[in-house]
């Protein structure tokens, strides 16, 4: 009856703005009492809650098996794997996203803040570590944790705007491409200074 019930939920989600997401549409939808929702979950905040964390668990799953694919290539084809398999993982639960990051004008939190983010941007931290580490020899550990830092912030803030945000009429796999060469154009060292030629 839960899963029932979240599962009706997110169909409503899909379907509508959030606010609209009550717990009787819930019952209604799930054909089943008021009474029966309650007994479950003790408000709609806690339906979507649940929903949103059943989100992040399942883009933080897709993310690491995309990462373990990732660490063994070169750079651009890693980030290419990374980028393609979080904005994947995004698209995959667009729904609760949305809902998850839009705030309520009756006064129901933004389910986030999307604290989920905070779930998700962990299990960027192996690629955030480990090809950066590989890649960039020449920084000391303060700026490896500094490049570490702004680059798993982009990545998954580029990744949600593909997924959520892409203008109409606009290239979702360039796009994908684009952000991935941008992540490496940062994790490439810049060539070190030339010697003048001899004469």
């Amino acid at each position: 009856m839960r899963r029932r019930l979240l599962d009706n939920a997110l169909k409503l989600i899909a379907t509508r703005d959030v606010d609209m997401v009550t717990t009787q549409a819930v019952a209604d939808s799930a054909h089943v009492s008021i009474g029966t929702v309650y007994r479950y979950f003790p408000d709609r905040t806690a339906i979507i809650a649940e929903l949103v964390d059943e989100a992040a668990r399942d883009i933080s799953f897709e993310l690491v098996r995309g990462v373990s694919k990732a660490l063994d290539r070169d750079v651009d084809a890693a980030l290419l794997i990374v980028v393609d398999t979080l904005t994947s993982a995004y698209e995959k639960h667009a729904p609760i996203i949305q809902a998850a990051l839009t705030s309520s004008s009756s006064g129901v939190p933004a389910y986030l803040n999307f604290t989920a983010m905070d779930e998700i941007e962990r299990s960027l931290l192996p690629l955030a570590s480990a090809i950066p580490g590989r890649a960039r020899p020449d920084l000391s550990p303060a700026e490896l944790e500094d490049l570490v830092f702004v680059t798993m912030g982009v990545t998954s803030s580029a990744c949600l705007r593909i997924a959520l945000q892409r203008p109409a009429g606009s290239d979702r796999d360039s796009m994908v491409a684009l952000t991935a060469k941008m992540l490496a154009a940062a994790l490439t060292a810049a060539p070190g200074p030339q010697k003048p030629e001899a004469i």
